[in-house]
């Protein structure tokens, strides 16, 4: 507490010598009513950012995308690139991009530039709001409504010095209407032509002013429905008829009659014999079929499973200006969404053992068994509760300085309520020390308090599971299940994140002294903000009783003091042929941290503007920047959930191949030895939080752009931005998502970007190290316990200051408005992002690899996209038509192809990824012409992907160890399809 007083003094102190100062520096008077706009990438207000590009998108812009959330838009922007928290389709697999993984209610943040939504600053009106997923790693867009924005803006550059932490591959900053006159409403239903996905949305924003100050109220809703896999080309799994493998051959050996396996239990074991349909009592050997092969049963992985959830939002917002006397203006902003969504997860799948125990027990056979639990189709439902406050006072002291004083505040509050198997046990023990039994072993011993007496010496875990008296589960019968035993077998977990963030700045900018070529303005002030983060887990899948685990709360306290100079030395006024213009700017920030890992940063930021000739600037800029790690990834406190911090290990989830000498192979599935096909591993994994051992990612960046428009060709413009960005002890971290991928690279090559997280064949000290620490957790799915000694291999999922990164490309963008007489006015557009390097350090000194348009699951950029088209308007009609590029690329190995037996193995040649375009359509109509009821009202029909484009193909199995290959890269691509949408608006 006392270093927040003495902050907050300091900062009152300082911002008051400032003002103080001001009556001397100033010569001329601007009007609060003028100047009050500060664009993003600046302090100073009216000015232009120098020599940064700045991408600004209005709400009428918004409106002819036809998106209808800012998450859609965002994804189709070429600067930014999908992966990660980023996108709607899909919730398998991925513990940052899954709503079953931290990301938790399916949110949508930005990724510019391709290096990660930590790494780009998303703001709404110039403030932080609160961060969003288990980890906070992101900041979640979907919550903030269409309706409220008036703009959005892009900074496609580096801007620590002027925002601080996170601002490394840019800045968005989403602007809501403070302006507004009447009564606006918008209607707008829409649908996916291939099925699911209806969506209905409406607006009502009324706003009115007066002499000294405006009101804007308004509220949206939107609702979108699901979209099941089976509704799109997943074809369950099945790949071949594309050239794929066909995963549930392989990987899906389960089903509604039982497979029985040859040895251990897991989802590619080979199958000795089929369970027939039936009641599975009384079964001999002889009532079994064979199965041929090695394969038998397998089940559909995506059946009853969404891409697409159900989703619905209700957002209320309102802002108000109000000016006091002369010099002084008060203003005020709310925010409040509540979203809620619910996803269809599957069916449970259980690979495991009958003991002798279980009435149904089978004698010749290894009665090690794999069955789909399809009784009760699995749900998650999710819910966000999401507000913002702000408030602030603006005073015009002398001259045009304007003292600026804000307090904001945010919260995101996130529910998450799911079903899962009851498959493991990390809270009771036994007397011996050991985990208890899981639910669904109990409820296979077929022991209770009347028949535990029958065995003269029953096992702890016997004894216990005895004492539960649950009802006996017959893996064998494919009839339906009583409720008691779906009660035993399908659990809970209830997950309660809540993060705030409460701003306070004091700023104060203008004019120092007038020079020859304008006004040398400053701006300067100082910042203060704390964070938090804390949550609670209800939840008995993982325990035979419920139980409440609350989360350890992660707090810090940043204090930042910044400067900024906006220097002309040429100007309209002393403009001399050859220098029209001629400006320099130079910005710092120094800020500091309290929290879990203290630090202390310095960013400066310089950039120039030069215009030899009217309509022709050169501009660039040079500047350092930094991203500081979240507080959840400092945090390594035990979390029994997915996506949190735990050790546990499996013993047919990791796989290699089967002729590998890199890691000793546990037979549990496959034959070691054998010339294809994958065999598993007894798998180790560390995962979550790092503990307070991170440092700061560090950044340096330059850029140098032209930007055109000539005079004698009115309504044209032309930018080209190069940009150079160098990353320095870069956080990266093994998810969910990307291990099959990183392991595949690994045994494909020999060696990975994370060699130093993969520990094979480790020390049996080290992993009695990890099964001692209080976040281990146990066995994770089916087979025998382990010993230290038969762990073999070791997987560290914690985030680590490993890698560099090197990036450079250009942005390029044209405009050319003109006028075709009779045939109306046109518009050709087109914006895009080139690449021309990508290159990754993974270890200190190992020496840098070019990824660049490299498919790997840690979602490297493409070379280029782009997103171009033309617009027409005449009279009361307009269309636009756009494409949307997404150039090719190539996964060198990781990726997935059929053996000549059809199993999958990985690729030893380049796999190529087709390019991807796509076609937007708008349609619209300006009704007023009507009269009456249609003045003031416009319709518009929209048609995205107009011919229904599939994503090119390609065979990860990225997601493989939940046995849900996915048939195309959701990084770069939607398996949607077409969607169509109508919109009806009306000004009252």
């Amino acid at each position: 507490m006392k270093i927040q007083v003495r902050a907050m003094a300091c900062a009152t102190v300082s911002l008051a010598a400032m003002l103080a100062a001001a009556p001397a520096w100033s010569q001329e008077t601007a009007s609060i009513e003028d100047e009050l706009i500060v664009v993003t990438g600046t302090n100073i207000r009216g000015a232009e950012v120098i020599g940064s590009a700045v991408q600004s998108l209005t709400a009428e812009d918004l409106a002819k995308t036809g998106k209808a959330t800012i998450a859609e838009l965002m994804r189709e922007l070429p600067v930014n690139f999908a992966g990660g928290a980023a996108k709607s389709d899909g919730n398998r697999g991925g513990q940052d991009t899954s709503s079953g993984g931290s990301n938790m209610t399916g949110g949508s943040g930005v990724n510019l530039r391709g290096l990660g939504a930590l790494s780009t600053l998303v703001l709404v009106n110039g403030r932080r709001v609160a961060v969003s997923g288990q980890f906070g790693d992101y900041v979640d867009i979907s919550n903030i409504p269409v309706a409220a924005i008036e703009r959005i803006e892009i900074l496609q550059d580096g801007a620590s010095a002027v925002y601080g932490s996170d601002a490394v591959g840019g800045v968005v900053n989403i602007i809501l209407k403070r302006k507004v006159d009447g009564l606006h409403a918008v209607g707008r239903i829409g649908t996916a032509t291939e099925g699911g996905g209806f969506e209905y949305q409406g607006s009502l924003v009324w706003g009115t002013g007066w002499d000294s100050g405006n009101v804007v109220l308004g509220y949206e809703y939107n609702k979108q429905e699901n979209v099941l896999a089976s509704q799109r080309n997943f074809n369950g799994g099945d790949f071949s008829d594309r050239g794929g493998v066909n995963w549930p051959r392989y990987t899906s050996r389960a089903g509604t009659a039982a497979n029985i396996f040859t040895a251990g239990a897991s989802s590619n074991s080979p199958v000795a014999y089929t369970v027939p349909v039936g009641p599975g009592t009384g079964l001999t050997v002889g009532s079994l079929t064979p199965a041929t092969g090695g394969f038998g049963n397998s089940y559909d992985p995506w059946e009853s499973f969404d891409i697409l959830p159900e989703m619905q939002r209700h957002s209320l917002f309102m802002s108000f200006d109000q000016q006091i006397g002369d010099r002084l203006e008060v203003y005020g902003d709310a925010r409040y969404t509540h979203r809620k969504g619910s996803y269809n997860t599957g069916y449970g799948v259980s690979y495991n053992s009958l003991p002798a125990t279980n009435p149904n027990y089978i004698t010749g056979v290894s009665n090690n068994f794999g069955v789909v639990i399809d009784d009760l189709s699995l749900h998650r439902d999710v819910a966000v509760k999401s507000l913002a406050l702000e408030g602030g006072v603006r005073y015009e002291m002398f001259g045009d300085w304007i003292a600026d004083a804000t307090v904001s505040y945010s919260r995101e509050k996130q529910f998450r309520q799911s079903q899962a198997l009851r498959d493991s046990n990390v809270m009771e023990y036994l007397p011996s020390g050991a985990f208890a039994p899981s639910s669904l072993v109990c409820s296979l011993m077929g022991l209770n308090s009347s028949n535990i007496g029958a065995i003269a010496v029953p096992t702890q875990a016997q004894t216990y599971c005895a004492g539960l008296n649950y009802e006996t589960f017959n893996p064998y019968s494919s009839e339906p299940l009583s409720a008691a035993v779906l009660n035993q077998l399908i659990g809970y977990e209830d997950l309660t994140f809540k993060s705030d963030v409460i701003q306070t700045t004091l700023k104060a900018d203008g004019t120092l002294i007038d020079l020859p070529g304008g006004p040398l303005r400053l701006a300067g002030g100082v910042d203060y903000r704390e964070e938090k983060i804390n949550g609670v887990l209800d939840f008995n899948y993982r325990s035979i009783n419920p139980h409440v685990v609350p989360y350890g709360t992660t707090k810090q306290k940043i204090f930042s003091m910044f400067g900024e100079v906006s220097l002309p030395i040429f100007g309209e006024e002393n403009a001399v042929p050859g220098i029209r213009a001629l400006e320099f700017s130079a910005a710092v920030r120094h800020e500091s941290s309290k929290g879990l890992k203290d630090f202390k940063t310095t960013d400066p930021k310089f950039g120039f503007r030069y215009a030899p000739v009217e309509g022709f600037n050169i501009r660039g800029s040079w500047g350092t920047s930094f991203h500081a790690p979240p507080m959840r990834f400092q945090y390594d406190g035990p979390q029994p959930v997915g996506g949190g911090n735990a050790i546990f290990y499996g013993n047919g989830l990791y796989f290699a191949p089967c002729n590998t000498t890199l890691v000793e192979l546990n037979g549990f599935s496959g034959t070691p030895g054998s010339a294809t096909g994958n065999c598993s591993f007894t798998g180790m994994v560390v995962s979550g939080g790092a503990g307070p051992t991170l440092k700061p990612e560090t950044a340096t960046t330059w850029t140098l752009g032209l930007d055109i428009a000539p005079p004698p060709i009115p309504g044209l413009r032309i930018g080209v931005n190069y940009f150079n960005i160098k990353i320095e002890n870069r956080l990266v971290r093994i998810t969910g998502g990307t291990l099959s991928g990183i392991l595949a690279n690994y045994f494909a090559t020999g060696t990975s970007p994370y060699i130093n997280n993969l520990i094979f064949n480790p020390d049996d000290a080290l992993v009695q190290s990890l099964m001692d620490d209080p976040r281990f957790i146990g066995l994770s799915g089916a087979g025998p316990t382990r010993t230290a000694s038969q762990i073999q291999g070791i997987i560290y999922a914690t985030q680590t200051n490993l890698a560099n990164l090197k990036m450079q490309g250009f942005d390029l963008s044209l405009n050319y408005a003109f006028d075709a007489g009779s045939l109306g006015e046109f518009e050709l557009f087109g914006n895009g992002t080139l690449i021309t390097g990508y290159e990754i350090e993974g270890v200190p000194g190992a020496g840098y690899v070019d990824k660049l348009g490299l498919y790997e699951s840690t979602g490297n950029p493409v070379e280029f996209k782009s997103r171009q088209g033309i617009a027409w308007s005449k009279g009361a009609f307009n269309a636009v038509l756009s494409a949307n590029y997404t150039s090719g690329y190539e996964c060198v190995s990781g990726c997935y192809v059929p053996s000549a037996t059809g199993a999958p193995i990985t690729n030893t040649s380049p796999v190529k990824i087709d390019s991807w375009l796509t076609f937007d359509l708008q349609l619209g109509v300006d009704l007023t012409g009507l009269g009456g009821a249609f003045r003031d009202a416009g319709l518009t029909f929209n048609a995205l992907n107009v011919f229904n484009q599939d994503p090119p193909f390609i065979d990860t199995g990225r997601v493989v160890v939940n046995n849900a290959a996915e048939p195309y890269d959701q990084a770069n691509a939607t398996i949607i399809g077409r969607t169509v949408s109508l919109t009806l608006r009306k000004r009252f």
